[in-house]
């Protein structure tokens, strides 16, 4: 049976060289090319028969289209549109792709070969190579939501054959290549970044160090010298001439808090065991970090809108972007790992003022509940009102006579709701945005936890740090003369509700790496362990995973 798949498939080209030779309408006329077609089944066969997976139904609709001609040859031998295409395909791992997911193996011996049978495949890998790379770079070399199941973007629909049709015809295969990559400057900083790591890799990463005891301004030490050396083995600045290079003088400290503040850590100065781990984490770990995060900016919609709220969860910020232009940029505070915050993307469509706050059920029998059966004080401390439900309506109740231990997930029959206020778990201003998950951006009390580097400590929702200046720069975004009824409602302590004449939109993402505004490459520990599988599954050795893994393990400040 698999050898008559091979006929046939050999057969389909067989016919397309016919084509080619002596006209379509003339195809009938077998015998008189019979030796040069048969001379090209060998070939072909052994192509397939090597383990070169070919997605036939898309070449068949690809050469339908071109009407049977050649499309990367002429006269034998290849065209400009060719070598372009070759290029890319041997250049794909410059978006942290596989080169060799393109045949790039095979390619590599066929490129200069003049035969006609080389020249058939070399034209059906190419044109295969083709239709893997341009999905790759569109929609994302794997599936997200089985890699990731908190990624809830939809699924975009892309199809290479049409794209290419139109890039032929207008002598464009480079313009159509280089627009299939995310269009956005973050994706090509993260790229050239890549490009960075790799040339470091190269040249045989950075020293390890061994250090006795934690590093600080002050200090005189021999390890002292090896630690400048390690931070310039990954900084593009210039090291500059140092009188003592053992001495921890102020501009080394300086070096340490950049580094710091680049992998998300404490910028203390002080070379503890936490920095030390992430100082020596293998350039290969960074590596695959980069990848991992190109391959999630190729999953996000390809046209991002223009103005847009930008939600990392794995970064804890969030930014408010025109373009490729930062308006807004702050911490939040995102869901803990038994609650984590999803990727997807919505709108903010409505603006409250001093919101009142029905708990989640969820979060009413694991949270609240054990804390009314051991403090009676809570509710009323907490500003939280009781409601059942009588005769198919919700009423209030005083929670005075009831026995919270009667109680469990199962049968718990309450509803609970924080009235407005400094105490409000929503703070002062939530940013109303529908979807499926019930998950918002909203203010907090607890302002004091935007200093902690991991800040994974909410039920799901996103809390922004300076959740006022963002409602004030969406008002005015949406050009609503709305800025006196912000400052007054706030004022006013009663909740009020007002809709966003422009809707934000707004995207929730999780990238361990990137490239801020300063050009600076961040880092960030995986907090809920999305990047293992993908990392896997792109190929990395499992010891750049587990490293990139156990390295925080043991730090209680991550």
């Amino acid at each position: 049976m698999f050898r008559s798949m091979l006929k046939g498939k050999s057969r389909y080209w067989i016919n397309i060289l016919l084509c080619l030779f002596i006209g379509r309408g003339e195809a009938a006329g077998v015998v008189a090319i019979r030796p040069a077609a048969e001379l090209l089944v060998v070939p072909i066969e052994t192509a397939l028969e090597g383990g070169l997976a070919i997605d036939w139904p898309q070449i068949e609709r690809l050469y339908d289209k071109q009407r049977h001609r050649f499309i990367w040859h002429h006269e034998g031998e290849l065209t400009e549109q060719g070598r372009q295409l070759f290029r890319w395909l041997a250049n794909a791992e410059l978006d942290g792709l596989n080169a060799d997911d393109y045949h790039l193996d095979h390619l590599r011996g066929l490129v200069f070969d003049p035969s006609p049978e080389v020249m058939v495949n070399r034209e059906l890998l190419l044109s295969d190579g083709y239709l893997r790379l341009a999905r790759d770079l569109r929609l994302g070399r794997y599936d997200a939501q089985s890699l990731d199941p908190f990624w809830m973007f939809p699924n975009e629909s892309f199809d290479p054959v049409d794209a290419l049709s139109s890039a032929l015809s207008a002598g464009a295969l480079e313009q159509l290549l280089n627009a299939l990559r995310p269009n956005n400057s973050a994706y090509l900083q993260l790229k050239d970044a890549l490009a960075k790591y790799r040339d470091i890799q190269a040249k045989g990463g950075w020293l390890t160090l061994h250090l006795d005891d934690s590093l600080r301004l002050g200090d005189s030490d021999p390890a002292v010298a090896l630690l400048r050396q390690r931070l310039q083995g990954e900084s593009s600045r210039t090291g500059e001439m140092i009188p003592d290079p053992n001495y921890f003088d102020t501009t080394l400290a300086k070096a340490v808090k950049r580094f710091q503040r680049r992998l998300g850590l404490v910028p203390d100065g002080i070379v503890g065991s936490a920095t030390l781990r992430a100082l020596n984490d293998p350039v290969e770990t960074r590596i695959a970090q980069i990848r991992a995060n190109l391959e999630r900016w190729r999953w996000l919609p390809h046209e991002l809108e223009p103005q847009h709220l930008m939600v990392n969860t794995a970064g804890f910020e969030i930014s408010l972007m025109n373009r490729d232009q930062v308006l807004f940029h702050k911490r939040t505070v995102n869901g803990r790992q038994e609650r984590q915050t999803p990727s997807f993307s919505s709108k903010v469509t409505h603006l409250v003022m001093n919101p009142l706050w029905t708990v989640p059920r969820s979060i009413a029998v694991q949270d609240i509940l054990p804390q009314l059966q051991q403090d009676n004080e809570y509710l009323a401390r907490k500003q939280i009102r009781v409601y059942e439900r009588s005769e198919g309506e919700w009423g209030e109740i005083d929670p005075v006579g009831i026995d919270w231990a009667n109680y469990h997930e199962n049968n718990f029959p309450f509803v609970l709701r924080q009235d407005a206020g400094n105490s409000n778990s929503l703070g002062r201003i939530k940013f109303h945005m529908p979807n499926a998950h019930q998950i918002y951006l909203h203010d907090t009390p607890a302002r004091g936890l935007f200093e902690r580097p991991n800040r994974a400590y909410s039920s799901g929702c996103v809390r922004v740090e300076a959740a006022d200046q963002l409602a004030q720069l969406l008002v005015e975004y949406a050009e609503q003369p709305q800025n006196v009824w912000l400052q007054q409602a706030l004022r006013s302590g009663e909740t009020q509700m007002a809709p966003l004449a422009k809707p934000m939109p707004v995207y929730l993402t999780y990238f361990t790496s990137w490239v801020d505004a300063a050009g600076d490459i961040h880092f960030r520990p995986d907090i809920y362990q999305r990047d293992t599988a993908l990392m896997l599954v792109m190929g990395e050795g499992i010891e750049h995973v587990t490293a990139h893994y156990e390295s925080r393990a043991e730090n209680p400040s991550l």
